[in-house]
């Protein structure tokens, strides 16, 4: 997350936010797809009693992996947003410590808004 914010500060108003748009998609539809498939290619492959887990990894998943996930994306798009209008609005540079700064900010913002 804090990656994705020095990166999208070293570009303009509309890199930065491309930058937000793409870590969005990555990290909220992409990996989420990639992970259920990985979990439903592994649900097949119980048998027995073992296809009892079957919801038990649903759960994890979700809980550990692909909610997470979307926080992140959330967080991303947050943070980007924000330097892309601070640049649009400001034109000035951000230091590292702006950058920090809006990173904690998205995070939490984006934390309310998943729970």
């Amino acid at each position: 997350m804090d990656d994705t914010a020095h990166i999208a500060a070293r570009f303009g108003p509309i890199g930065a936010l491309w930058t937000g748009v793409i870590g969005f998609a990555v990290f909220y539809a992409a990996l989420p797809a990639c992970m259920m498939a990985w979990t439903a290619d592994r649900k097949t492959t119980l048998k027995g009693p073992a296809a009892a887990f079957a919801t038990l990894l649903d759960q994890v998943m979700w809980h550990r992996f692909i909610s997470p996930c979307q926080w992140a994306g959330v967080a991303i798009l947050l943070v980007c947003s924000a330097i892309a209008i601070w640049k649009h609005l400001g034109q000035a540079d951000l230091n590292g410590d702006d950058v920090t700064f809006l990173s904690v900010v998205s995070k939490a913002v984006s934390r309310l808004i998943g729970h």
